[in-house]
Parts: C-alpha cells; sequence; structure tokens
C-alpha cells in the first residue's frame, strides 16, 4: 500500500494538546495551559441555541452561512471598526483555524510564501503547510515587548511571499499592537503587495487600551479580518467564526467550503447572530475578570522577580524559565509531574518561546494564584 502525504506525516504535533491529555489523566492539576475560556455561555445565547435546535434548524444551511448571522456580523464590524460593511464581506466559518485554511487555500500556490509571527499560534504553520505553502517567520523578540519589528522583516521579503499573517491581541505573549504598529504592518504589507490577514479573535479581550483593527488601516482592501464566537464569547464548542473580506474573496472561499465542510451548523450560526446583535455586556464582564486575573498573575511574578512584561489582552502572558538552563518541554513535563501545575510549553510557539512557558488566565483565581505560586517557587528551585 503507498504511503500518506508527505506534507501531512511532517506537521508536528502541538504540544499544548500533549501536556492537556497527560494533564486531564491525572488528579487535582492546575490547568493554567489551555486557551478555552472557563465561563459558561451566556445563558441568552444557550436559549437561543434550544430555541433554535427545537424549531428544526438542524439541516444544510448556506455554504457562507445563514444570512442572519453574517447580517449581525457585518453590522458587528461597522460598530467595532467603523468601516462600512456589507454582507458581501462576510464568510461564515466552522471556527477560526477554518477561517485561516481557507484563506491559504484560496491565496496560496505552491511554495508561496506566508509570513507569520514567532512565537506565534502553532495551527498557524500547520495550516500553512497543508496548503502547500511555506511559512517563514517573524521574530516577536522580548526586547522588543513581543512585538513586530517591520525593519527585520524587511529582510524576509521575497518573490514568493504573498500574506503577512499578524495577531492581536497575541496568543501566546497577550501584547495589543497599537495604531502606529497596525498603520506601519499595513503599509508593509502594501509595499510588497501581501494580502494581510489579520486574526483578531480576542479583539474584545483588551484591558488598558482601545482595539485596533488591521481594517480601520486599510485603505485598498487588502485585509482579511478574522474574528469569531470562541474567545470573547465563551462559545468555543459552537464552533463560529466569521472572515471580513472583500467580496472577490468571499465568493471565492464560499466555493472552497462547499468543497472542504459543505456547511456549518445552522442553530450555532443563529445563536452567534443572538450574541453579536445582543448588549455586550457579558463579554465586557468576562474581559473585567480576565484583567483582575492579569492584574494578580502580575503581582505573584513581581513577587518572585520574574515579572517582564505585562500583558494589554487575550487572557496569556510568557513566564521566562531560561535560568533553569531547561528546554521549556521538558520544563513543563516536569513542572506537571512534581508541582501538578500545566501550562504550554514555548517551544510549541516557535523558536522564540524556547525559553518561555505560556500560562492562560482562564482559570478561578484561586486556582490561578496558587499554580503561579508552585510555578514560580519551581523556577527558583532550578537556578
Amino acid at each position: 500500500m503507498k504511503g500518506f502525504a508527505e506534507v501531512a506525516i511532517q506537521i508536528p504535533r502541538s504540544g499544548i494538546r500533549e501536556i492537556l491529555e497527560l494533564a486531564t489523566s491525572m488528579q487535582d492539576v492546575i490547568h493554567l495551559e489551555i486557551g478555552q475560556p472557563d465561563f459558561d455561555t451566556p445563558p441568552h445565547i444557550v436559549e437561543a441555541t434550544c430555541k433554535y435546535a427545537k424549531e428544526g434548524h438542524t439541516k444544510y444551511v448556506p455554504n457562507a452561512g445563514v444570512d442572519a448571522l453574517r447580517d449581525a456580523a457585518a453590522r458587528y464590524f461597522t460598530r467595532s471598526t467603523g468601516v462600512a460593511t456589507e454582507v458581501e464581506n462576510i464568510l461564515v466559518t466552522p471556527g477560526a483555524a477554518v477561517s485561516l485554511t481557507t484563506a491559504f487555500v484560496a491565496i496560496l500556490d505552491i511554495g508561496d510564501e506566508v509570513l507569520i509571527p514567532d512565537p506565534g499560534w502553532p495551527n498557524y504553520s500547520m495550516a500553512v503547510s497543508l496548503a502547500h505553502g511555506k511559512p517563514v517567520s517573524y521574530n516577536l523578540r522580548p526586547e522588543n515587548q513581543f512585538l513586530p519589528d517591520v525593519e527585520e522583516m524587511q529582510t524576509l521579503v521575497t518573490p514568493k511571499t504573498k500574506i503577512l499573517l499578524i495577531c492581536s491581541p497575541s496568543n501566546p505573549t497577550g501584547q495589543v499592537y497599537s495604531k502606529d504598529a497596525m498603520f506601519q504592518l499595513m503599509a508593509f504589507a502594501k509595499e510588497h503587495d501581501l494580502y494581510l490577514l489579520s486574526d483578531e479573535i480576542y479583539a474584545e479581550i483588551v484591558f488598558d487600551e482601545e482595539h485596533i483593527s488591521a481594517l480601520a488601516c486599510d485603505d485598498d482592501q487588502r485585509s482579511l479580518i478574522i474574528n469569531g464566537m470562541s474567545k470573547s464569547f465563551s462559545m468555543t464548542g459552537y464552533r463560529v467564526a466569521f472572515t471580513r473580506a472583500h467580496p472577490d474573496y468571499v465568493m471565492l472561499g464560499t466555493k472552497l467550503q462547499e468543497a472542504i465542510l459543505a456547511c456549518g451548523t445552522g442553530f450555532s450560526q443563529l445563536a452567534a447572530a443572538v450574541g453579536l446583535d445582543s448588549p455586550m455586556d457579558c463579554v465586557y464582564s468576562m474581559r473585567d475578570t480576565y484583567k483582575s486575573r492579569r492584574n494578580v498573575a502580575v503581582e505573584v511574578l513581581k513577587e518572585y522577580n520574574l515579572h517582564r512584561y505585562t500583558p494589554g489582552g487575550a487572557f496569556y502572558l510568557l513566564v521566562e524559565i531560561g535560568s533553569t538552563g531547561m528546554d521549556s518541554h521538558a520544563f513543563a513535563m516536569e513542572l506537571l509531574q512534581n508541582e501538578k501545575v500545566a501550562v504550554a510549553p514555548g517551544s510549541t510557539f516557535g523558536t522564540m518561546g524556547n525559553e518561555y512557558i505560556r500560562i492562560s488566565f482562564a482559570t478561578p483565581e484561586t486556582q490561578l494564584r496558587e499554580g503561579l505560586h508552585r510555578l514560580c517557587r519551581f523556577i527558583r528551585s532550578k537556578n
């Protein structure tokens, strides 16, 4: 029998999932590794889900998504960015990962290159490779507060470069890009005639400043903006996201979704529309809790002289472990076994993460505080 595709075999497994699976097989583990909100889905969205399921919205839906959600997403982008958005600009997908994969399949020819952040979500490079593209990492250096250096990025562009991918607020750093940074990145994309693919799934989880969407900096419609319901609305299992882009891309993406997955789930999409069109109090309440937990994390890290920066959004923070001399994967495994604290190894996010581990604030404050004290004492014991 002939073998499997080499590109599929070569894709590495996520280090986050490996830690998660081991941690869930153990007792009394404090989970600081998972990027999933610990809040219940807001009641009005759950009620809408049940209502639409009972009404029979369990059949096939249009490839681009149900009209009610596309309309609601268009209103959301218009409201949140100040840029007029119509239903023709919206492509609904079953989760942000599918939004990314659809974009890469739509834009990349074999061997085309995508500039991706390092450290960054490991699914970026996976999805580029699956589309037979080439991921090229640009460094988010700690000495630059994990923010992009456009001058350094200039050296990475080749005739094969086709997409610049950015993420703000960032997974795994939690950093939020300023208006100046966003305009610089958009100017860079225009200079090299690149699509700018902006992962803004954490857009509503910003603590100390306004979130600036790449859409607000785009004057020639080269941006593709990915957002969705998973993180801000605590709806990870609903698998509902949407891409805001030029209508020509939406038409092509709609055709590709027919081939990739046929369509999403009707009652989930209709419930998501209710969430987008309702008051955002529940979202802001979750955001404020994450901010409080962020402050707790900073407080504990300062107590052990391990504070290096303060993240401005999402629910993540990188903790430096370079002084231990340990590889981040080995560190995470030993921490889990000895202290029963699960963290994400920084190496899973790229080479720039080798001397860090990622913690998540998506856990109750008492657990977060105890887990951080165990983590800090473990680091101290290795020095």
